[in-house]
């Protein structure tokens, strides 16, 4: 048995995969504890988990979706091999490890504490990009997936990673400031849209013409 074994489907490791994304967003829920305090005190005793109720937040969100697009991604696989196999693992791997951060950072809002976060969460989606970049080369995609939009996914990958590195420059200034630098992502992936629905409409008018000459 080689290296470059391949097989059809990738059923157990999108099974695997939710379990992971399952586990770890259950994880981030258990950093809370309920404040040993007394009755009067309990406002301020909340309030100050403020920053760790914002920390689980963001966490739980992104975790969510990156689970829609590992599911989007894999959607479009129909074969495997064991490179990707250790591929996907190293990206569960960084997901797995996002509750740590996330109670650093709840626990201490520093800017050291956000880098840390930050740097987990830009792992977390090089290393998916890195997955699927890697199918799509190795011709694991679907016959609807041309190289022009496995390349235009692939970009679609690196707008995350891209804002929380950025987010972790901005923390060096100001940490309040960088916990709203992650909101940029709606806006870049509006315009990824925009381009990507031009694109493919442009591809499909094109074939349509070559059709019918």
């Amino acid at each position: 048995m080689g290296w470059t074994l391949e097989g059809d489907g990738t059923d157990r490791m999108e099974g695997l995969s939710d379990g992971v994304f399952a586990i770890v967003l259950t994880l981030l829920v258990l950093q809370f504890e309920v404040p040993d305090v007394d009755a009067a005190a309990l406002p301020g005793a909340l309030a100050d988990q403020e920053t760790l109720l914002i920390s689980y937040l963001l966490s739980f969100v992104v975790v969510g979706l990156y689970w829609i697009i590992h599911h989007n991604l894999f959607q479009n696989l129909v074969a495997h091999n064991r490179v990707l196999l250790w591929l996907n693992l190293l990206f569960l791997l960084s997901i797995s490890f996002l509750p740590y951060p996330t109670e650093v950072l709840g626990s201490y809002g520093t800017a050291f504490a956000w880098m840390l976060y930050a740097g987990n969460l830009a792992l977390v989606g090089i290393l998916l990009t890195l997955t699927w970049a890697y199918a799509a080369r190795s011709g694991f995609t679907s016959d609807d997936i041309t190289d022009d939009i496995a390349t235009l996914i692939t970009i679609r990958g690196l707008l995350g990673p891209f804002v929380f590195v950025l987010s972790i420059g901005v923390a060096t200034v100001s940490v309040s400031v960088a916990f709203f630098v992650p909101l940029l992502i709606a806006p870049l992936q509006f315009l990824w849209v925009r381009h990507y629905n031009r694109v493919t409409n442009d591809s499909s008018a094109t074939q349509s013409v070559d059709q019918s000459q």
